[in-house]
């Protein structure tokens, strides 16, 4: 195992140690997915829409990723950051990639693991099984991407954690808001404003994906405007948060 490798992982078992000892954490990252799905499944598949299952499922997505990979890796590093945590590890032989991606590894493969979940339960009691799973898994873990990155970057506007609960609400919102917004128009795709924004790409991609109509190759080949916005959102949060992260309180 590479230095590297060690470093990372102990760094994630730290965190999840740490997640572990909180049983309110523990119990909402596991329980609320869970009956959020069931909740899905019980209540929406009377109301589906001209999107089918794509809509809820997309929105459950957006949901777990904004909660789950955004808000609480921008509360892990601001908390982590205020008790002089990351200081101490900077002076680490750890790379500061390593660090960032050690203490970010925790939320974001919860995360990955809830939105399979949500995914599972709509498949096995929808039951509405994904026609192109590789599209799907491909947005999730795009989106999960994307949540990370700016999660670092949101840290750098907020000295305390109490600050970063309300920083972190204005893109939880906008990521959840642009979904819904994009669910307004129609079957067909939506339009050029709301591809182009986080929650329009999502829809998009699990359109596509519950899409029975067209074959693999076709699929990815309509969602590569979407992907390519997801990939071009996570490189402006990879930007923002060069530019803005700190790893120091601010005075």
């Amino acid at each position: 195992m590479s230095l590297v490798r060690r470093q990372l992982t102990a760094l994630l078992l730290t965190e999840v140690k740490l997640v572990g000892r909180n049983a309110t954490v523990a119990g909402t990252a596991t329980l609320f997915p869970i009956g959020m799905a069931v909740f899905l499944v019980l209540f929406g598949a009377d109301n589906l829409g001209a999107l089918g299952w794509a809509l809820p499922v997309a929105m459950q997505l957006a949901l777990m990723c904004g909660m789950t990979v955004y808000i609480t890796t921008t509360l892990t590093l601001t908390a982590r950051r205020e008790d002089l945590y990351l200081k101490r590890l900077r002076t680490s032989e750890c790379a500061d990639a390593t660090i960032l991606a050690g203490l970010s590894s925790p939320p974001l493969l919860l995360g990955v693991a809830q939105s399979l979940l949500t995914v599972v339960i709509v498949w096995i009691f929808g039951p509405a099984a994904p026609q192109n799973l590789p599209l799907l898994l491909l947005g999730i873990v795009l989106t999960v991407a994307m949540c990370a990155v700016a999660a670092i970057a949101t840290t750098g506007l907020v000295s305390t954690t109490q600050q970063a609960d309300m920083a972190a609400m204005p893109f939880f919102l906008f990521l959840l808001g642009t979904t819904i917004w994009a669910g307004t128009h129609g079957a067909g795709g939506p339009e050029v404003v709301p591809l182009v924004l986080p929650g329009g790409a999502l829809l998009d991609i699990a359109r596509l994906s519950y899409d029975g109509t067209s074959g693999f190759a076709a699929q990815f080949a309509d969602a590569l405007p979407a992907l390519g916005v997801l990939v071009a959102w996570t490189l402006l949060a990879g930007f923002a948060a060069k530019r803005l992260f700190r790893w120091e309180k601010r005075v």
